[in-house]
């Protein structure tokens, strides 16, 4: 049963591929620093932070830009093409997408401001993102940079900071690895402290690089949609075929076909767990190849003035294309008409129709919140039988002051000490973000930001009859 409700869309493209295949170890980084949707800091991204120069300035002032009002007058009578249901980025990018496109758009965010887990609030100076800090999507180059392609869309552009490294790792046996930008600087650390598995580092992460590189060739829409791969694969015949080739496997199983010291198995481990909070072996080797290379095509770009900034350029740009948002609007159910999703009710009892409805809201809330149980498809019952849910993290936000870390401290780390079975466990591994190091302007003078989270199960947290923490 098909009930016209999707979940978040994918971020259409329409620029054109400039190149066939990236090589990583020839290649250079950042040539230029002004794009269309992103514009570059002026900063080197050889040098270390500490050679930033002065304090950086929000494009988007967070005190001001934020309290973008939602329509408080939207009328419930009009019909709209689509209503998007959540203001995170996913949810933002479909509704700008179809915006541009012609569409009337309404989208209901039950927060004050959008952004979801890529949105921020402020306390005593101090500008917090709420989730991760690690933007990828924010280049200038290439199919992949969809952030940049979303906010050109709607005529945003965002000022972005390089991170030198995308994350330092703390590991077992005293194993420190920086992942630096450059390519040939990070293989070559990672080669220094397995020398005896140079070869099979440089064809586990050359298999990555053919996984990039044929994603990166295609105007990159979705994965799933078959009449839209069909047309890819008459266009790109050989990028579809490896695609094709690596889809049903699994990043594990492609290491070990290459290494065999088990302290460098754990390290990719590490590095899949950052990916999808689970080990290499249950990664999806086109998931692996995407991230852990476009980190080094295009870089991790860390946005002035905070993530917030994103979800707020995308919905003004909404606006100015004359859709709606609507703020403090907590949908609680989709409305079905002969097995067709046509609406939504939100808290406050207002119903607002559109032909399409597309859900922000995670899988869970959306088939088993918003939908009746007699609703939902039996594909997705299916489903949800086999599927298991990803951890939650616990986020510990505090501000410190600045002379208590070194000056030339990294942005993004993970930590995981002792034990490297404890990698998947609950509170077994710490990530820290340290956005000031790029963007000082997100604290008061003189402090940093230390944003530390690490898997938790919800249950831990469930409030209960005389339950305190």
């Amino acid at each position: 049963m098909s009930l016209g409700c999707y979940q978040t869309v994918l971020f259409p493209t329409e620029g054109k591929s400039d190149f066939s295949s990236w090589n990583p170890l020839k290649n250079s980084q950042l040539k230029g620093n002004k794009i269309s949707g992103v514009k570059f800091s002026n900063f080197q991204v050889s040098q270390r932070r500490k050679c930033i120069p002065m304090k950086l300035k929000s494009l988007l002032s967070v005190d001001s830009a934020v309290e973008i009002e939602g329509k408080e007058g939207v009328n419930t009578g009009s019909k709209y093409d689509a209503i998007v249901i959540g203001s995170g980025i996913g949810g933002l990018v479909a509704a700008t997408q179809l915006a541009v496109k012609g569409a009337k758009v309404l989208v209901l965010e039950k927060y004050v401001i959008p952004g979801g887990s890529s949105g921020y609030y402020q306390r005593d100076g101090y500008t917090f993102d709420v989730g991760s800090s690690v933007m990828f999507g924010f280049s200038d180059k290439g199919n992949l940079n969809l952030i940049t392609q979303a906010l050109a869309a709607v005529g945003r552009e965002m000022e972005v900071i390089p991170d030198p490294t995308t994350v330092h790792f703390h590991l077992p046996n005293n194993l420190s690895v920086q992942v630096h930008r450059e390519y040939s600087e990070f293989i070559n650390e990672l080669m220094s402290k397995f020398p005896h598995e140079k070869e099979g580092i440089l064809k586990f992460y050359g298999e990555c690089w053919k996984i990039f590189n044929a994603l990166n060739s295609l105007q990159l829409k979705s994965l799933e949609e078959p009449i839209y791969l069909f047309g890819q694969f008459f266009q790109k015949p050989l990028e579809c075929l490896t695609l094709a080739y690596y889809l049903p496997q699994n990043a594990g199983d492609i290491a070990r076909k290459y290494v065999k010291d088990p302290d460098l198995l754990s390290f990719i481990d590490a590095e899949c767990f950052i990916v999808s909070t689970v080990n290499a072996l249950r990664t999806p080797m086109i998931n692996a190849g995407m991230v852990l290379c476009d980190r080094h095509f295009g870089g991790i770009n860390y946005p002035v003035g905070g993530v917030g900034g994103i979800a707020k350029s995308l919905a003004e740009g909404l606006i100015d294309q004359g859709s709606e948002i609507l703020y403090k609007a907590n949908v609680t159910n989709i409305i079905i008409d002969q097995g067709k999703a046509v609406g939504v009710k939100i808290s406050d009892g207002r119903e607002f129709f559109a032909q399409t409805i597309i859900s922000n809201a995670t899988r869970w809330d959306t088939f088993g919140k918003l939908l009746k149980a007699e609703n939902l498809p039996k594909e997705e019952e299916n489903f949800q039988k086999v599927y298991v849910k990803a951890p939650s993290f616990l986020s510990i936000h505090m501000g410190v002051k600045a002379d208590v870390l070194p000056p030339d401290t990294d942005c993004h780390h993970f930590v995981l000490e002792n034990d490297w079975t404890r990698l998947e466990e609950p509170y077994g591994s710490i990530f820290l973000s340290i956005p000031t190091v790029l963007d000082s302007s997100l604290a008061p003078k003189g402090r940093h930001i230390l944003h530390i989270f690490t898997t938790s199960p919800l249950e831990d947290w469930e409030v209960s009859s005389g339950h305190i923490y």
